[in-house]
């Protein structure tokens, strides 16, 4: 899959839903089924980290 079309482009999605990886989580768009960029989370990830 190339690097521009990894991400969601959706302009209004209907909702995400999370995958599990090993370090954390991506949200993925329910619409096109793609990572939301800035979306990842990691497991045990302070609030307030800056």
């Amino acid at each position: 899959m190339s690097k521009e079309s990894e991400f969601c482009k959706c302009q209004s999605n209907k909702g995400v839903h999370a995958v599990e990886g090993e370090f954390g989580y991506w949200l993925y768009c329910t619409e096109c089924h793609r990572k939301i960029e800035d979306e990842f989370h990691y497991y045990n990830e302070p609030d307030d980290i800056y």
